[in-house]
């Protein structure tokens, strides 16, 4: 064999090479999965298992919010990926798409800026609504004992199932006339009045819930004196020190506990310390007030320094709100407005 011949097939041998190698890539190429779309976790603890069937495992939990790539769809379960690296199976229940997560978000940057109207505790798990209303769309959910902040209140009438049956009056004995229809069971709609609740939780995350989840969680120095009241907002307007340490006074407000009042409280109360006695005392209270959120607290200038104030939004009996603002003197409660 000639040195050029030689040189040839060096060259072809290197061309095949590289045409098999190009081959090769191609064939890796194509058989990286493809991925069918962006997904966000709904809920909390999520289960990610490692198959489908009975046999699968739990190899990880996800929390709610956590972006994933979905990679594959099956009869109710989705495959998805995290990060680029870990895939495994997860319910379809548990995704939400990329429009819902964004209006969730819309919703924890309109809150962002809402003043509290008290600190709660979740007292069973929960799901945040994206509105007041079960039928409305679901994303994070809230533990038991995870706490909150109270932002707004919604009354939402909810149809109750089946509803209940009337009947027409009967027709008398000598109405030969009487429509026979008239006498048969007539369905009613009967519409159930739920309160909801606009929270922001850790992190930011805001939703609605039914009050039914959640409790107010003022300290139970004050809290023992609710009686049969139901808080609906409370607040720290005012830190008193003494050699025994510090001691805050508390506004509260609260409500009468009976579903579909169209109003947020009807009652407020302040509660002052009385280091004679080491105990909490009421300092002023005002009973039959129509109210509504947002109560603010602030304070205000007086010869004598700052002072703890704080303003009531307020509906007269013809439905004219107004703005009714009142001002610590000392352990009294005074009227401003």
């Amino acid at each position: 064999m000639t040195r050029r011949s030689i040189h040839d097939a060096r060259v072809c041998r290197l061309l095949l090479a590289g045409c098999f190698a190009l081959l090769g890539t191609g064939c890796v190429r194509d058989q990286t999965p493809k991925v069918l779309g962006i997904a966000y976790v709904r809920g909390g603890n999520v289960p990610l298992r490692d198959q489908l069937g009975p046999s699968s495992g739990v190899v990880a939990t996800l929390d709610g919010g956590e972006k994933v790539e979905v990679m594959a769809r099956r009869a109710r379960w989705v495959q998805v990926r995290l990060g680029g690296q870990r895939t495994g199976w997860l319910h379809s229940r548990f995704l939400a798409s990329t429009e819902q997560f964004e209006q969730f978000q819309q919703l924890e940057s309109k809150t962002r800026a809402l003043p509290s109207q008290g600190k709660a505790l979740i007292r069973r798990e929960a799901n945040l609504h994206l509105d007041a209303g079960a039928a409305s769309e679901t994303f994070y959910r809230l533990l038991e004992r995870d706490p909150v902040e109270v932002l707004s209140h919604r009354l939402v009438d909810r149809p109750q199932a089946g509803g209940n049956r009337a009947s027409s009056p009967a027709p008398s004995a000598d109405d030969d006339e009487a429509d026979s229809a008239e006498s048969e069971p007539v369905m009613v709609e009967v519409r159930v009045p739920e309160d909801w609740f606009l929270v922001r939780a850790s992190g930011g995350r805001a939703g609605w819930l039914r009050e039914s989840f959640l409790d107010m969680a003022p300290p139970i120095e004050v809290a023992r004196y609710s009686e049969t009241l139901r808080i609906r907002a409370w607040f720290v307007i005012y830190e008193e020190h003494d050699q025994d340490g510090v001691h805050p006074w508390y506004l509260w407000a609260t409500i009468h506990p009976r579903p579909g009042l169209p109003f947020d409280f009807d009652e407020i109360r302040v509660f002052v310390w009385n280091p004679t006695k080491s105990r909490y005392e009421t300092s002023y209270r005002e009973r039959n007030l129509i109210g509504f959120y947002p109560i603010e607290v602030h304070s205000v200038d007086t010869r004598e320094g700052p002072v703890p104030a704080f303003s009531l939004q307020l509906e007269d009996p013809t439905g004219r709100r107004f703005k009714k603002s009142y001002s610590m003197l000392g352990r009294v409660v005074k009227n401003q407005s």
